[in-house]
């Protein structure tokens, strides 16, 4: 069974069309909301990389969702994100001290021709989003 299972997982890998997928790695905190934002955006393989603020910055993938502005400071300053795609897509959790934060994401460098991962970046600046980030406790800038 695990020899079938593993070859029809290969079998639907192996058809989706390169790029097809988003990798999006975040915070713990963040983490739950990526799949709701990705079924409202309609991004349907999206893989959820979860990590302690300062990993990062090391994350293999397409789009990085920080708890504040440092890994996409980082991640700008050293070329491995697309300067121009920073965006503040949300505030810090409502009613706590990191409330006024901005939370600052980027696409890296390996997503600048992923349709679905630039797709799913602009997503985000949506007021549909953003509504979903304001249900979610977040602040919206």
């Amino acid at each position: 069974m695990k020899r079938l299972s593993a070859a029809v997982l290969l079998s639907l890998m192996l058809s989706l069309p390169a790029g097809a997928g988003v990798v999006v790695a975040t915070d713990a905190e963040f983490a739950p909301l990526v799949p709701v934002l990705a079924e409202a955006s309609g991004t349907a393989d999206v893989e959820l990389l979860i990590l302690p603020g300062a990993d990062l910055k090391g994350a293999e993938a397409d789009l990085i969702l920080g708890a504040d502005a440092s890994a996409a400071n980082h991640l700008i300053a050293s070329g491995e994100a697309l300067a121009q795609s920073r965006i503040t897509y949300a505030m810090g959790r409502s009613g706590t001290d990191a409330a006024l934060l901005a939370r600052d994401g980027v696409l890296m460098q390996r997503a600048a021709e992923n349709e679905a991962a630039l797709a799913f970046h602009a997503f985000l600046l949506t007021p549909e989003a953003w509504d979903l980030i304001v249900a979610a406790g977040f602040g919206a800038h």
